[in-house]
């Protein structure tokens, strides 16, 4: 059996999605209990789009019905089938500067039927580029027709190594089918191009965080 750690670190000076979210950095408080000193670690700048995280649909404004992590049943989340669609990031087209992953690439990476209700994971190694500061800005998006052939698999969740799926200067507008689908979203991701096969299970554990609708998450692989 292997194990396969898919979720990113979290560091100080870590790359951002915007300049609206603060920046994550690490510290710590010492004080003196019972004649003894003590060092515990403090999160500044946390928030829910910090590393790895899963979403609801709950984080988009034409959803009406309120999700949060925190109800998700565990059992949905804990080694359940994961269909891997490993894409070569090289091989990509591009638009508008960036790459994208259409229909076709993800036909040609599909090796069985992958089964309602389970979770899909996009590969393309894009992953490898975790820790460079423009990592969210130079990701890969799905054209439309990309995202609804996985939608229409009616999958659990979807998840991949690219930190934002869209693109930023001519949007396809794919969010609104997919939020509305209930699918829940995991990303980034790394290490995704290291899985073998094509299906293997999935294990996501999010933060046990109240009344979110984003959070972070340790996803592990097991083959």
């Amino acid at each position: 059996m292997k194990i396969l750690d898919i979720s990113g670190p979290i560091y100080t000076g870590m790359w951002s999605y915007a300049e609206y979210y603060p920046q994550f950095e690490l510290s710590d408080v010492e004080f003196e209990f019972s004649g003894e000193t003590y060092s515990v670690d403090v999160f500044k700048g946390m928030h829910a789009q910090t590393g790895s995280y899963i979403e609801t649909p709950s984080i988009f404004g034409g959803v009406k019905k309120v999700s949060h992590v925190i109800d998700i049943p565990l059992e949905k989340l804990f080694m359940i089938d994961v269909y891997i669609f490993q894409v070569d990031h090289e091989k990509l087209g591009i638009k508008d500067g960036l790459p994208f992953i259409t229909k076709e690439d993800l036909v040609r990476a599909e090796k069985e039927e992958v089964p309602e209700g389970s979770a899909i994971l996009v590969s393309s190694g894009y992953g490898k580029n975790y820790r460079e500061k423009d990592y969210p800005q130079k990701g890969w998006f799905f054209r439309k027709e990309a995202l609804y052939y996985l939608i229409d698999k009616k999958p659990l969740l979807i998840g991949s190594d690219a930190p934002s799926w869209e693109n930023p200067t001519n949007p396809e507008g794919a969010f609104d089918r997919f939020y509305k689908s209930g699918t829940l979203l995991l990303a980034p991701l790394i290490n995704l191009e290291k899985v073998k096969n094509f299906k293997a299970k999935l294990t996501v554990l999010p933060l046990k965080i109240e009344e979110v609708a984003v959070c972070p998450v340790r996803a592990i692989i097991t083959e």
